[in-house]
This record gives structure tokens, C-alpha cells and sequence, in this order.
């Protein structure tokens, strides 16, 4: 019997699909079947809302269908969804933010008689199998069109003076699809109302377009104008900042349900699942990299992906993760680049607090020194004496002043990285940052980490263990703790820096705080922030 209703269950499931994909259905009647499907169970929430969106059913009350009783997962917050329903439904209709940039990078390369051509990244298959893997549009390509699928080009003017394909106006060459393998074949006229650009043709006729018709006297490839999309890509303008901002707020508020249902004893790849699911419930699909989910001594590798540990009992959790926000099914949108390091037991040891305080007070001076006019040669500087004078609070390092510690590089055995990076269509957007200008977008990321290869080899340097605590550095609870970073996304404005990571808790005493009150009461812990 059971097996039975698993299979009408299922045949069920396949019939609604086929029925929804058909042309002769109206919005209303998919988001009929579509909400059937979901109070019935046959589809579970994440399901139900990649259903949605696919089909751009963003407002169901215009449908006359209530949403008040859907099971949606406590950690979602309904005034965020209805903010990123509404930023991809405007995306979806307007798209007019590839066109900002194209006009930027056209007047910036403008020439004589030229036209830029660049190319969409390949689709990269696994090896002896019909399946590919994941596609991510090349960003200079999606930030000229838009456009996030493989096997594609465009032709942008460059010529001012040019009547057919004027300064800044793209025309886009498509493949053809297989409506077999890929989907609904799509007309030329189907992709001009989607994308931002001034026309479309089938990438077979790519040549003689370009030799025929429009005969350019320079044609221009990505490697000629790389420093002129370095420099315009660096400046983001309003609807950029936008989609960076809702990025990072679907970004806290994964990093928060983390802090709420993550606890010691589960394993890093849990946290990992969890942050990827709820991401996915706000629509983003794709995670800017693959996250960072470091417990106990695993924290101090900066880039570590194994997640085959246990949270240990005491210990701290380093989760470096972001979301982008993609337009549709394929990756290339807008990211962000987030790190919370936080105790699985909800309550810092003195030890690690007095680390934390370290790293908290030099990511202030970061955020402080991100100004226009402002470098990150000075930024770096000053949060290093910044995380010197903690050290020296936790008697760490000692017999010295911070600057005489800067002096003899005893920073770098605690914090071997950089202090940050630019952000957009990349996690590490290309560009001049200085001097800062007001549309940057930076991270502020110190950290601080227990690297016996590191310490070990200064305890052997005079000009260098004079400085440090080695009783101390050694003993169990300072030598396996790992490590702790901090990272916000800023944004450097004229009237000074804005934090669009505020929202998540950054602070020892914040933290602590979030993970008491949410832990209690798991699904009010927006209460609280």
C-alpha cells in the first residue's frame, strides 16, 4: 500500500511538472497548481519557492492565494524575501544594470572606428560523462550583457560616431538551444526582452555580422581594455550596491541560523548544509565560494574546505561565507564575503575573548581608516597596532610597544594575510583601491591564528621572541585554538564608511548575547536584533 502511494505521489509530481511547463497554462493556474502541490507535501519549501520564481510568481495574492499558512522554516524572514522577491522580479523586467556598466566601460575605451568583443565562458563537463558542472558566467561578460549562459558573444561600440552600433549599445549572439537536452527553444526575440542589449543573433552568424555588416576598422579584445574594466568595475554604482547589500544581509542571515541551531559535537559540513539551505530559501542558488567552515585548530586555515571534524566542546567555529545573487538558475551574480567566528558552547573561554577583543578592536581601526582619500596601506598599518596593543592586553606579547613590535614583523606571525579585498561580480573584484573612492567596496578582515610553524621558528629569533609571551603562546588553550576572524563588508562613501554587515552580530558581548537568546527561543531570535 505504502509503495503504491509513493508511486501516485510521484506520478503525481510528474504530471504537475509537465502540465506547469506547458504554454497553454496562465499564471494563475500555475500558481494554483504550484500552491496545491506544496499544501499537499509532494513538494517541500525550497522546491516551492525555485517553482515560484522560475515562473516569476512573485506577488501570489494577485492569484487570490494566501500565503499566511505556508510552512516556511522559522529562520526565514519575511521582510528579507519579500526584498529579494522584489529585486529579481525588477531585475527580471528592467535588467538595466549591465547597461550602466556597458556605458562605463565604452566611455572609458571609447576609439575611432572599434568595437570590443568579448566572450561567455565554455560550459565545463565531467570527464566521460554527458553532464556539466556548475556554470559561472565570465564576469566581465556578465557585467557588460547580462546574459549567464554558455557559448556566447557580444559586439559593443566603441566608436561615438558610429550610426549602426552607437557607443555603449551591444549586440548579443546566442546559441541555439536543444530543446531536447536544455529546454524550451527560445527565440531571438525571447532573449532581446530578457537582456539589456540593443540586439540579438544566433552566434552562427557571428563573422558575418562582424566582417559584413558592421566591417570595424579595430576590433578590441578583453586583454585591451582588462585595465579599463579593472578601474570601471571598482566603482560600483546604485543598483550594484543594491544587490551587494541584499547579498550580504541573506548572508547574516544564514551566519545567524548557524549561531541559533549549530552546536558542539555536529560536524563542520553541517554547517556548511545549513548555510548553503538558507541561502537557497532566499533564492540564491549559487554561494560566492565554496564555504569556510573551520572548528577548533581547523579554524586557523584560511582556506579550509574539508569539513570532516566535529565542532569540539569549548571550541570556536570560523565561518568564512557568502551567497550571490544570481538573476536565474546559473551563477555570475553579485557576491559578498562574510567571516563570524563564534563558540559552539555559545560562550567564549577568557582566552578566546581575549583574542577576539584583539581582532575586533583592529577590525574598528580597518572600518575607521576605509574614507575617501583613504588606502589599505594605512588601514593595514594602523589594524595591525591595533591588534599588537590587544595582544598586549592578553599578555600575549609583552616587553615592548606595539610599534616596536610592528618594527620586528611580530603582526605577520599572527595575521599572515591581507587585510582585505574588493568585492562584486567577484569575491576578489579587480581594481585600483587607492586611493579609496567613494563606491568602493572593501572587506575588513584581521584575524589572528596560532601557527606553530610560524611561532616556533620566531622562538628561535632574537629580534623576534623577545617580544612573545612563550609560556603563555604555548600552553594547550592558546597553542590548539586555531583561530579568529573577523570580516564585515564596508562600503566607502562620502559622508564615511557604512557597514552592510551590521545586522549581524560582530562584537564577543553581541554574539554571546544573539546565541542566549536565540537558542532559547530559536524561532524569535529576529526579536532581539
Amino acid at each position: 500500500m505504502l509503495l503504491k502511494l509513493l508511486c501516485l505521489c510521484f506520478a503525481l509530481q510528474c504530471a504537475a511538472g509537465v502540465a506547469l511547463r506547458s504554454t497553454e497554462y496562465t499564471d494563475a493556474q500555475r500558481a494554483e497548481q504550484l500552491h496545491k502541490l506544496y499544501k499537499m507535501g509532494l513538494i517541500d519549501w525550497t522546491e516551492y519557492r525555485h517553482a515560484l520564481s522560475k515562473f516569476h510568481l512573485y506577488d501570489l495574492s494577485a492569484f487570490g492565494i494566501s500565503d499566511s499558512a505556508a510552512r516556511r522554516p522559522e529562520y526565514v524572514d519575511e521582510a528579507l524575501l519579500a526584498k529579494a522577491d522584489h529585486l529579481r522580479e525588477a531585475y527580471a523586467k528592467t535588467n538595466h544594470v549591465p547597461a550602466q556598466g556597458r556605458a562605463k566601460v565604452a566611455a572609458a575605451a571609447s576609439e575611432a572606428g572599434a568595437v570590443l568583443v568579448l566572450d561567455a565562458d565554455d560550459q565545463a563537463v565531467r570527464p566521460n560523462q554527458a553532464t556539466g558542472l556548475e556554470f559561472r558566467q565570465e564576469s566581465n561578460f556578465m557585467y557588460t550583457t547580462g546574459f549567464d549562459y554558455p557559448r556566447a558573444r557580444v559586439i559593443i561600440g566603441l566608436d561615438p560616431s558610429n550610426t549602426d552600433l552607437p557607443l555603449g549599445h551591444a549586440w548579443l549572439f546566442v546559441e541555439k538551444r536543444n530543446p531536447v537536452w536544455t529546454g524550451l527553444e527560445v527565440t531571438l526575440a525571447d532573449y532581446l526582452a530578457k537582456y539589456d542589449v540593443n540586439d540579438v543573433f544566433w552566434l552562427e552568424d557571428f563573422d558575418s555580422v562582424l566582417n559584413q555588416r558592421l566591417r570595424p576598422a579595430v576590433v578590441r579584445k578583453l586583454s585591451d581594455v582588462q585595465s579599463v574594466l579593472n578601474d570601471v568595475r571598482s566603482v560600483k554604482f546604485a543598483d550594484e550596491l543594491e544587490l551587494i547589500r541584499l547579498a550580504t544581509e541573506v548572508a547574516g542571515e544564514s551566519h545567524k541560523a548557524l549561531m541559533t541551531y549549530v552546536t558542539c559535537g555536529m560536524w563542520e559540513s553541517d554547517s556548511e548544509s545549513l548555510f548553503r539551505y538558507v541561502s537557497h530559501n532566499y533564492g540564491m542558488r549559487f554561494q560566492a565560494y565554496i564555504p569556510i567552515v573551520g572548528a577548533g585548530e581547523n579554524s586557523a586555515a584560511l582556506h579550509y574546505n574539508d569539513g570532516e571534524s566535529q565542532l569540539p566542546e569549548g571550541g570556536v567555529v570560523l565561518v568564512d561565507a557568502a551567497p550571490e545573487v544570481g538573476q536565474t538558475r546559473n551563477g555570475g551574480g553579485y557576491t559578498s564575503d562574510i567571516t563570524r567566528t563564534w563558540p559552539c558552547s555559545g560562550t567564549y573561554s577568557p582566552e578566546q575573548r581575549g583574542v577576539y577583543n584583539a581582532v575586533y578592536r583592529s577590525q574598528n581601526m580597518c572600518i575607521e581608516r576605509a574614507v575617501v582619500g583613504g588606502s589599505f596601506s594605512t588601514a593595514t598599518q594602523d589594524s595591525a597596532l591595533a591588534l599588537l596593543e590587544g595582544l598586549l592586553e592578553a599578555n600575549l606579547v609583552h616587553n615592548g610597544t606595539a610599534s616596536e613590535m610592528y618594527a620586528a614583523g611580530i603582526q605577520r606571525l599572527f595575521q599572515p594575510h591581507g587585510l582585505g579585498h574588493s568585492v562584486g561580480l567577484d569575491v576578489h573584484d579587480p581594481g585600483n583601491l587607492t586611493p579609496f573612492k567613494a563606491g568602493h567596496v572593501i572587506t575588513c578582515e584581521p584575524g589572528c591564528y596560532f601557527y606553530p610553524t610560524l611561532l616556533t621558528p620566531a622562538f628561535n629569533n632574537p629580534n623576534q621572541a623577545r617580544f612573545l609571551n612563550r609560556d603563555l603562546l604555548e600552553s594547550p588553550v592558546y597553542w590548539n585554538m586555531g583561530g579568529i576572524r573577523i570580516e564585515d563588508i564596508i562600503v566607502v562613501t562620502d559622508d564615511g564608511p557604512v557597514n552592510y554587515s551590521d545586522r549581524i552580530p560582530r562584537s564577543a558581548d553581541e554574539i554571546e548575547a544573539f546565541m542566549r537568546n536565540a537558542r532559547k527561543t530559536p524561532g524569535n531570535r529576529y526579536a532581539s536584533q
